[in-house]
């Protein structure tokens, strides 16, 4: 049986898609399903949420060029049943490459559908905006979901995205399904309580029901760079993260019903938990010492760009100001401390000034 193929893919930037492509992926990992993550961004954040080094010699781009197979591109992960098709530097020129091919809006289908691929779920991570690598993702799959935020931009972002998706329905892909809209980074408060209602009612139930909420743990799981299912498994955002997976799972059934096809129920819920923390115990502490290394790092990088060969006082004056930057409450304190000097000055008047100097012994 050839495998699931979802896109995930929004034209706005900074909702989602990374976290929710590869928490998707080690969820369904986590529930005994066999996945393939394939990274379309060329910053390759999933490619280093899911451990692999971004420096790797061969990723998509040599796919796509022809300079590779993809038995020779497909790396393991940290995570037994996940494996990723990588991202590499060299990937931000591709646009000019693939402009010059033949048909280069089916390229990826091409390479899919030419490879025996031995697992059950394609994932791709799709770049922002409407190029030729987003088009190739929603050309070759069979569904996609759009994450969303319940911020006025990030619902504009929506709209735009909706067109999209039907133009390569209309010509590209007619097979292509809008399997779900998924609410990411998501608060509670009012605005995005009305934006979400506006958005469910407009699309009933494509929304999923599953909301992942903005979690702090989100960002700590980046910088350790795991998924937040990995690194924090009883978070919040993990645990939505696993309601999500298992809407996503009752859908696909439920398509592969129509069209005849049976795909055995997944494992029960507390067996995925229990695999995410094995994960967790295997490859935090060991995934966590590198990212603190790689933070030290990036401070030390940091502080060379700023100070350079700056003199002992021109440091010490930077050094003042970023402290005051970082702690704002420190620099309140300080001023109101300096401003109650110099009223008390002012009251005391200068016969107060010079008692004070005489005290002191300047006079």
């Amino acid at each position: 049986m050839k495998p699931y193929i979802v896109a995930i893919f929004n034209q706005k930037g900074g909702i989602s898609k990374t976290t929710t492509s590869t928490n998707l992926a080690v969820c369904l990992a986590a529930f005994g399903k066999s996945v393939i993550v394939v990274d379309l961004d060329s910053q390759g954040d999933s490619t280093k949420s899911l451990g692999i080094d971004p420096n790797v010699k061969r990723g998509v781009y040599d796919l796509f060029v022809g300079a590779a197979e993809i038995e020779e591109v497909l790396l393991p992960t940290l995570f037994e049943g996940v494996r990723v098709l990588p991202s590499t530097y060299s990937l931000a020129g591709i646009e000019i490459k693939l402009s010059e091919l033949k048909d280069s809006q089916r390229t990826l289908t091409n390479i899919l559908g030419h490879a025996s691929l031995d697992c059950d779920y394609v994932i791709i991570d799709c770049p922002p905006a409407l190029g030729i690598l987003p088009i190739n993702a929603l050309a070759s799959a069979h569904a996609v979901i759009i994450p969303v935020t319940a911020t006025p931009y990030a619902n504009d972002g929506l709209m735009r995205t909706l067109p999209s998706i039907k133009y390569v329905q209309e010509g590209l892909n007619k097979n292509l399904l809008l399997q779900g809209v998924l609410f990411t980074i998501h608060d509670r408060n009012k605005t995005a309580r009305k934006i979400s209602e506006l958005i469910r009612s407009r699309l009933g139930g494509t929304v999923y029901g599953a909301e992942i909420p903005r979690d702090n743990m989100v960002i700590e799981a980046a910088t350790a760079r795991l998924p937040v299912c990995v690194y924090a498994p009883r978070s919040p955002a993990a645990q939505a993260h696993l309601d999500f997976t298992c809407e996503f799972l009752d859908r696909h059934q439920k398509i592969a019903a129509k069209a005849g096809v049976a795909v055995p129920p997944p494992p029960r819920r507390e067996e995925a938990v229990e695999r995410l923390s094995h994960w967790q115990s295997l490859h935090g502490n060991t995934v966590g010492g590198a990212a603190k290394d790689r933070v030290r790092q990036g401070r030390h990088e940091l502080d060379r760009r700023l100070y350079g060969d700056r003199t002992i006082m021109e440091r010490l004056h930077l050094g003042v100001v970023h402290f005051f930057i970082e702690n704002r409450f420190s620099l309140v304190a300080f001023l109101l401390v300096i401003l109650a000097a110099v009223v008390t000055l002012v009251g005391m008047g200068l016969e107060g000034v010079r008692l004070l100097a005489t005290t002191v012994g300047l006079s």
